[in-house]
Formats: structure tokens, C-alpha cells, sequence
């Protein structure tokens, strides 16, 4: 497959298969994926379906037993130095200061300390840290430290964004605050953003798309495309009659994945 036909993707998985050493079955098997340039498409599934397998091959941190991840019209054959990977937890470094935090992707690629300080300055205000740009992880709440995290994944102009769950752990009105400041940010950034969650109403909210994987061996059920144009007022759209029924699809789709019987 030549680079113009991936031109339009940023992320294309064809006929990807993941077997792990001494499993059973395959992590993920026969998954074609494709998702574009500048999109946010959400990934929903049941547990241990492979969403966090394709977020890490993605990511370059695992290679296909069998296909092809391209990223950017070239295979995935190392680490995605053009990704940023966000996870549940914020998993800052406890030793370091908030702006150490935010600023260690940059010193890590040599950015000189001025421009540093200028882009930390910047991703403080936009994440509404000032005034606690000297405190450590501890002395923050679980909401401000996912805002750190995100700073962090975002200060240095990735390609494409992944993001596994990152607002499960909060409560709800913190989760409903760090969605719209992400739609805001991500609209900003105008990149890609792949976005794993259990949560049917955050897909439809943030996603241009909603990827519905089936149970393990994981592998893409369908595809459907959120129709709501943006920016998007969540108050709104959940009273919708269109975000009811693409609800109501989700939810058959995911329901017909999930083992009631096991859940019960």
C-alpha cells in the first residue's frame, strides 16, 4: 500500500492480529481500522476486548503477530515518537513539581530552557493550573492531576493524541468539566485523538466516530459516525431525540458483546 493511499489517515490498522506468548487466543484478531486526520473517534468495548492493545500499537509499545499498523502513511516498526499517550491514571512523578511535569517531554527532546518555560507558562494558564505550578502531585486533587497529565501529552505538538480511560477514576462533575476542556483543547490542537472508555454518553459527547470492538478475541464490530456538529453543548445534546437513538444503537451494539449471565 503506497503513502498516497494512507494519505488521508493518520491511523490505519490492516488485518491486525496480536497473539501474546501463552494465551489462548489472540488479543486482538483481523482488526481493519482507520481513523483520519484531525478526527477524535472513541473506542468502546467490553473488558479485555483489545482497546488498550490497539491504543499500545498505536504507540509502538507492541508489534502484530500478523498485519500492519501505519501511522502517517509508514508501518509502526519502533516507538511513536509522535504519539502522546495518556493513561486512567496520571501517573505523574511524585519528586517533581507541577512544572517540572508538564515540562518533561521537552526537556527530554532538548528544547531550550526559554522556549521551555515560555510553553510551560502557556499549557498552566490553558489548564487552569496558576497558582499551583510549584506543588507536587500529592498536594493536588485527582481532577488537577489528570489537567497535568494532559498539559504534559499535549505541550509538545503531538501528531496524535491516545487517551485509555483518562477520566474514569473522577467524579462525575469533574468528568463533565475535563470532557469539555478537552473538546476545547483538542479543537485547539486541531490533531488526532484516539479516546478509549466504557462510557456510551462520553463517546457520543467527544467523538467524530465511535468504534464498537467486539469481546476477545477483540475485533471491530461496526463503526458509526457521531452526526453532531460542533462545538457541542453536552446539556443539549443529551436531550436531543438523535443523541437518544444513537444511544439506543450503541447500547444494542455493546449490550450484544457484554456476558450477562457472567456480569450478573
Amino acid at each position: 500500500m503506497t503513502t498516497s493511499e494512507l494519505g488521508s489517515d493518520a491511523l490505519r490498522f490492516d488485518s491486525v492480529t496480536l497473539d501474546f506468548p501463552g494465551s489462548p487466543r489472540p488479543a486482538i484478531e483481523d482488526v481493519s481500522l482507520r481513523v483520519g486526520r484531525r478526527k477524535f473517534v472513541a473506542v468502546i468495548g467490553p473488558s479485555g476486548c483489545g482497546k488498550s492493545t490497539i491504543l499500545n500499537l498505536a504507540a509502538g509499545l507492541l508489534f502484530p503477530t500478523r498485519g500492519e499498523v501505519h501511522f502517517d502513511g509508514a508501518p509502526v516498526t519502533g516507538v511513536n515518537s509522535a504519539a502522546a499517550y495518556v493513561t486512567q491514571q496520571a501517573n505523574l512523578l511524585p519528586w517533581l513539581s507541577v512544572r517540572a511535569n508538564i515540562g518533561l517531554a521537552l526537556k527530554f527532546r532538548g528544547t531550550s530552557k526559554g522556549e521551555r518555560d515560555e510553553r510551560i507558562d502557556h499549557w498552566i494558564e490553558v489548564v487552569g493550573l496558576r497558582g499551583f505550578e510549584d506543588h507536587y502531585p500529592r498536594e493536588l486533587s485527582g481532577g488537577m492531576q489528570k489537567r497535568v497529565s494532559i498539559a504534559r501529552a499535549l505541550i509538545y505538538d503531538p501528531s496524535i493524541v491516545l487517551m485509555d480511560e483518562p477520566f474514569g477514576p473522577l467524579d462525575a462533575i469533574t468528568r463533565l468539566k475535563l470532557q469539555q476542556d478537552l473538546l476545547n483543547l483538542w479543537e485547539e490542537q486541531n490533531g488526532t485523538l484516539v479516546f478509549v472508555t466504557h462510557d456510551l454518553n462520553e463517546a457520543i459527547y467527544l467523538a467524530d466516530e465511535v468504534v464498537v470492538m467486539s469481546k476477545g478475541p477483540g475485533t471491530v464490530r461496526r463503526v458509526l459516525p457521531v452526526p453532531f456538529s460542533r462545538p457541542r453543548d453536552i446539556g443539549t445534546l443529551i436531550e436531543s431525540p438523535e443523541f437518544a437513538e444513537l444511544y439506543n444503537d450503541l447500547w444494542s451494539l455493546f449490550k450484544a458483546e457484554l456476558d450477562l449471565s457472567d456480569a450478573a
